[in-house]
């Protein structure tokens, strides 16, 4: 659930906050479909995670997922200035990390809650997961009033840094089982 939580940290503040990056270069109708694009991207994420996960678990894809996701937002102060072509691509790529792994946690979780309550602990672990995604959303888009984003958005790698540790365990156990 740790896992979880930290990419709830970051997952939907990102996607609060893709409009602001973008805005930084396109306006108007461009912003609209680049914010789509970026969003919209994750649907990648989750399709093409699920097929790796079938075939290497749901752990290790969430971790490869969280953790590109986290370097994403650790480059954020080069990406901000970088060339056109390279600033969409780290944000493509950010938009289909983000949100890959998110079906990876619900799996996990459901497969580690006891069988009897499965359906508490996904709606218990979704609830505190949307409760941190407002603390964060709220605390970013103020900061973002005085702060420049690329100063800014590091700091949402919190989450996926504690998800990947809280992760860890999970991966180790993965990686045991595929071991020969």
């Amino acid at each position: 659930m740790l896992g979880y939580f930290g990419h709830m940290w970051e997952l939907y503040t990102v996607w609060v906050m893709v409009p602001l990056i973008l805005a930084t270069r396109l306006q108007g109708t461009a912003l609209s479909w680049g914010a789509f694009a970026v969003i919209g991207a994750g649907a990648v994420g989750c399709a093409l995670g699920g097929w790796v996960a079938q075939r290497r678990g749901s752990a290790r894809v969430a971790g490869m997922q969280l953790a590109a996701s986290g370097l994403c937002c650790l480059a954020a102060p080069w990406m901000m200035n970088a060339g056109d072509a390279l600033f969409a691509t780290w944000l493509l790529v950010w938009g289909i990390t983000v949100a890959g792994d998110s079906p990876q946690f619900s799996t996990l979780t459901a497969r580690n809650a006891p069988p009897q309550a499965v359906g508490s602990v996904l709606t218990l672990t979704n609830s505190i997961g949307f409760a941190i995604s407002i603390v964060s959303i709220l605390l970013f888009v103020s900061l973002s009033e005085t702060v420049a984003l690329g100063a800014l958005l590091p700091w949402l790698a919190m989450g996926p840094a504690l998800g990947l540790w809280a992760l860890w365990p999970l991966v180790r156990e993965e990686l045991r089982a595929a071991a020969p």
